[in-house]
């Protein structure tokens, strides 16, 4: 039987702590401040914390480079020289933890020992409650190239999730009363952003339609042709989620993100929330970025080909360039019970745009069709009651 690995991180832990009590402190998305629990200190945020992460800690005291390894719990501090992941040669720099081997943090606070899976970044000690970020899986190599920080807090989720059912009229008649909203997970999700510049000859086949009435007939001639052009078009900022526990549908329609409040990446944004490193093991990732991009560029050309009565598209041979920066965006998850069944949601914790599934009642909904039907055909009715008396 195989011998199990156990790798014990120490100086890998980063605790948010508040300098007048100790007590954890959190990043507060009212106020954009590390906000303190237990005495209400704050503090800001001004530059981003200067990273001295161990690099060495990757491997767990494993040699690197062709140097030897550090003993364990003895892990050499360097400072970095990096300024973001380089998207280029993420085979090269993404570390792939070892399969056979179990994760172990050491709390600063608390000294208890907490298992965190291979790609999560920040969690909360079960034991004291500290606020830590692992920071040998964002430093260095790893290091993500920005932050988005949540603006929106929790306690306005209830709120968001009122405006989103105000219009579903087919919900239960007792969903408001009898709906709980279950817990609330913050989650700073991985995602690649890509830039890129499509070039390129398409080639596309349109048709004009001409009707003309020749004695008791109507003639109708269809032409046809080919037409070609030469595009260009420049792409920025195209998310593409990089977690494998998220669905991908699900972080789609969590955009739009806005840019323009972009941070650079400092671990105490992380403070009071989840975090997830990129799974390396996402292949497709930049495959979906150019096929986003390849599509928004065949409908952007053959929108701008007018005076067809159809237009298709036959070929594109279009040379795509990408570059792509590894950003954290703020996710809010959680799950809504009604009767015995679970709801899963989502809102995105910048702008409030909420995502998910409701349930609908089928007495309310036949109701609402035969309200419709009954609009509709009312109306029917009316229009040739007054068109019988008007005698037309």
């Amino acid at each position: 039987m195989a011998e199990e690995k156990i790798l014990s991180y120490t100086d890998a832990v980063k605790e948010q702590k508040c300098p007048a009590c100790g007590a954890p402190m959190a990043f507060d998305p009212a106020t954009g401040l590390m906000r303190c629990a237990f005495c209400g200190t704050t503090a800001e945020i001004e530059a981003p914390e200067p990273e001295t992460a161990p690099e060495s800690a990757q491997q767990g005291g494993a040699e690197a480079d062709g140097k030897p390894g550090q003993e364990q719990g003895k892990v050499e501090v360097k400072p970095s020289t990096t300024q973001g992941f380089d998207f280029a040669s993420l085979n090269d720099q993404a570390v792939v933890e070892d399969a056979e081997a179990l994760p172990i943090y050491n709390c600063v606070s608390c000294g208890a020992e907490i298992i965190a899976p291979p790609t999560q970044i920040a969690l909360t000690c079960p034991y004291c409650s500290n606020n830590i970020v692992l920071t040998e899986k964002v430093s260095g190599k790893l290091r993500p190239n920005g932050v988005i920080p949540f603006k929106i807090t929790a306690k306005e989720l209830p709120a968001a999730m009122k405006s989103y059912y105000k219009d579903k009229v087919l919900l239960p008649r007792n969903f408001f009363s009898e709906s709980t909203m279950g817990r609330v997970t913050g989650v700073y999700v991985p995602f690649w952003v890509f830039n890129g510049t499509a070039s390129g000859p398409m080639s596309f086949t349109a048709h004009t339609i001409e009707v003309e009435k020749v004695g008791n007939y109507e003639l109708t001639t269809t032409n046809e042709y080919l037409l070609t052009r030469d595009v260009s078009l420049k792409f920025e900022n195209v998310p593409v989620d990089a977690s494998g526990k998220v669905d991908d549908k699900l972080m789609d329609s969590m955009e739009p993100f806005d840019m323009k409040e972009l941070k650079p990446f400092d671990i105490r944004y992380l403070a009071g929330f989840t975090a997830d490193r990129f799974d390396v093991r996402k292949r497709n990732i930049a495959g979906r970025a150019r096929k986003r991009m390849l599509n928004s560029a065949a409908s952007l050309a053959a929108a701008e080909i007018t005076g067809y009565s159809g237009v298709k598209q036959q070929r594109a041979d279009l040379n795509l360039d990408l570059d792509a920066k590894y950003l954290l965006f703020p996710i809010y998850l959680f799950d809504i019970a009604h009767a015995g069944k679970k709801y899963s949601f989502a809102v995105n914790g910048q702008t409030g745009k909420v995502v998910g599934n409701l349930p609908t009642d089928k007495t309310v909904s036949w109701l609402y069709f035969l309200k419709r039907l009954a609009v509709v055909g009312g109306g029917i009715i009316g229009a040739l009651v007054l068109k019988y008396l008007l005698g037309r």
